[in-house]
């Protein structure tokens, strides 16, 4: 087997994308990852079909894994659970915390289970505090952390959930991170420990060059938040509100004007970083142009250079202007339709978009595992399971007789 993760365990009692995206990278690397799914599916599997009983979320966000289906409120599913803890090296669970305890699904339960078990419990927003019992998904952590109010577009003067859910998937990650830490730990003293992830401290963690705050600043923020109330008040949109406060606290904004941004080309789009004071020489001298005054990125003389450098951009297109800009060592690149990153060279190059076929609908294309090893290459992943595709093979695994899977089945345990 390959796999820096080869022969380790993971059983996942969760849906949508937080926690199975966590179980999706585990198994990218290796490791064995055994889905549950409650009696009427995985949540995904309700999205755009592909085929009967399978759609294209649940597709791509479970590749590489066995599912079982799991009634957690029947009369048997607890012997089923306890089997599972015991075997397994990691268990991924993401329910709402009054649930844990509920289902026999918590991280006490599985310890006295399985001493050695790295239980990752996620949270939407922490395990901590007044709504740590509160159901939430990607969108309201948006809003919550702050981070949104920078990220998010606007539409009719509102601002709209970003897609895709870059909360969800990016604490699948950090979820990843914590396990196979754990796992490190666990080799090193014995012992297991439950691991907490949730959406809240990702969406603060990503935000973290722009959510902050300093004592010498809080003077002018208690101007600006008096200010955005009067804004609030007189009605003014959310367009507007935003492009203030970005005025009034965030440094740099003129750079972001017309150095670290996207343009539009003859025949596209083009994304440019030229951040720095060097590389914006460098942009100057490949536009063949005059580097405009920082120090007040809202005049009328900056407008009209912002101005100049968009119209010059459109002249010609998006492959003459990455020859012209790389030729003097400006970073930057295409800007893909979504479709198109799955088929970028560079992308392909380096199995960050792989091809899988799956036995209902033939082949599709997803995200790869992002992280590789020299010593050890990732897994090949595999089709997304069929809905309890797995349960009879699994349960044979964890000791359970034929005559015993029967029984199971017909009670509605198990299907």
């Amino acid at each position: 087997m390959t796999g820096v993760l080869a022969g380790v365990k993971v059983v996942e009692f969760a849906q949508n994308a937080a926690v199975p995206h966590c179980g999706r990278l585990l198994a990218g690397m290796g490791a064995d990852v055994v889905k549950v799914e409650p009696p009427y599916g995985d949540a995904m599997r309700n999205g755009v079909k592909i085929a009967p009983g399978e759609a294209k979320a649940f597709a791509v966000i479970n590749p590489g894994k066995r599912a079982i289906a799991l009634d957690l409120t029947s009369d048997g599913a607890r012997d089923v659970i306890d089997r599972l803890f015991a075997w397994a090296d990691v268990a991924l669970v993401g329910f709402k915390l009054g649930d844990l305890a509920r289902y026999g699904i918590d991280w006490e339960h599985a310890r006295s289970v399985n001493p050695r078990v790295v239980h990752m419990t996620h949270t939407p927003f922490g395990p901590e505090g007044p709504h740590a019992e509160v159901g939430g998904y990607d969108v309201l952590v948006q809003g919550w952390s702050g981070a949104g109010f920078y990220m998010n577009r606007s539409e009719d003067d509102t601002p709209q959930s970003t897609r895709p859910a870059v909360f969800d998937f990016s604490t699948g990650m950090l979820a990843a991170l914590g396990v196979v830490a754990a796992l490190r730990h666990r080799d090193l003293t014995g012992e297991g420990q439950r691991v907490d992830a949730s959406l809240l401290a990702t969406a603060m963690s990503i935000g973290t060059p722009v959510v902050h705050r300093f004592e010498q600043d809080d003077g002018l923020i208690a101007d600006v938040e008096a200010e955005m109330a009067d804004l609030r008040a007189a009605g003014v949109g959310f367009t507007e509100q935003r492009r203030h406060y970005e005025e009034r606290l965030i440094t740099g904004a003129g750079a972001f004007r017309i150095y670290f941004r996207h343009y539009q080309t003859a025949d596209g789009l083009i994304s440019v970083a030229a951040l720095s004071k060097a590389l914006a020489d460098k942009f100057h001298v490949a536009l063949q142009t005059e580097r405009p005054d920082l120090h007040d990125p809202h005049t009328p003389e900056f407008d009209a250079a912002v101005a100049e450098t968009e119209a010059l951009f459109r002249s010609r297109t998006t492959d003459e202007w990455i020859a012209a800009l790389r030729a003097e060592g400006v970073p930057c690149g295409p800007y893909h339709l979504p479709h198109e990153a799955l088929d970028d060279e560079q992308v392909r190059a380096n199995d960050f978009a792989v091809d899988i076929d799956h036995p209902a609908f033939g082949r599709y294309t997803t995200s790869g595992t992002p992280v590789q090893f020299s010593a050890a290459p990732n897994v090949e992943l595999g089709p997304s399971p069929a809905f309890g595709q797995h349960t009879s093979e699994v349960l044979a695994e964890l000791g359970f007789a034929d005559d015993d899977v029967a029984a199971l089945r017909d009670a509605g345990v198990v299907s």
